[in-house]
């Protein structure tokens, strides 16, 4: 699932009965929390729930409550809810594997060929149930450089792509929910742990896959299937793609399936 609402911050909040109408000029984001500046304070989202954000063209999101993620304290849980014109408040998301109905906004947006932009003037909203959201619990924070100090954005993306099995890069999964995976990385976030059952199926950067080794869920896509689907891979699946090889063609982050 991608970003639920992205918009501009040209919009208004408005809170609850100690807080005044705020220009979104004075509403950002840090790391998966809003921060609203006013009257000379600063009210980060536990502050502000029971707020209603208006993001333009009659639709409205409002936050109706606000944890810790038990497994990260560096991220904010956010219950939502949106609400269209008239139509009465609901909360956008599926629920989780763990059957919460969760999310959290970034600082930035993603465009129409599935690339992040990270900065301050848009604000991005994911529930927990997508890959974009899914990432950043995974520990590819767009906001945080990487344990080795390089750039976390290329890697957030492509563990977007990677945890959506879109080879192609084109916006088309392949995979099933709660298929699982194993993750790893150069850049110290994530380390191989050669689980039983597991061997390597693709390389990945932002764009898809660099090479593939086999497909994720084989009924879903063959290999030449795949091949059909994206050109570009030809010649670069089956047993000719190991980590070795996808490194060499330039891949950010790997993984391994079943």
């Amino acid at each position: 699932m991608r970003a639920f609402a992205a918009w501009l911050c040209g919009a208004f909040l408005l809170a609850g009965s100690s807080l005044l109408p705020a220009s979104a000029a004075d509403l950002s984001v840090e790391g998966t929390g809003f921060v609203l500046q006013q009257d000379g304070r600063t009210l980060r989202s536990p502050d502000l729930i029971g707020a209603e954000i208006d993001l333009g063209g009659g639709h409205w999101l409002r936050i109706d409550a606000v944890r810790t993620d038990p497994a990260d304290p560096d991220i904010l849980l956010h219950t939502f809810s949106t609400r269209d014109g008239l139509h009465d408040w609901h909360n956008p998301c599926v629920a989780d594997r763990s059957g919460k109905r969760e999310g959290f906004p970034l600082p930035g947006r993603w465009d129409e060929k599935g690339r992040f932009h990270p900065g301050s003037d848009y604000i991005a909203v994911t529930c927990t149930d997508g890959a974009q959201a899914k990432c950043v619990r995974f520990g590819y924070k767009p906001w945080k450089p990487t344990p080795r100090g390089g750039p976390m954005v290329p890697l957030y993306e492509s563990c977007v792509r990677m945890t959506r099995a879109d080879y192609c890069g084109d916006g088309a999964s392949a995979t099933r929910d709660g298929t699982a995976v194993e993750i790893f990385d150069d850049q110290g976030v994530w380390t191989p742990d050669n689980l039983p059952g597991f061997r390597f199926e693709a390389g990945w950067t932002p764009q898809g896959a660099v090479c593939v080794s086999h497909t994720r869920i084989s009924e879903n896509l063959s290999l030449e299937e795949l091949v059909k689907r994206c050109p570009r891979l030809a010649g670069a699946v089956g047993e000719t793609c190991d980590e070795q090889e996808a490194r060499r063609r330039g891949a950010l982050l790997f993984n391994a399936s079943r």
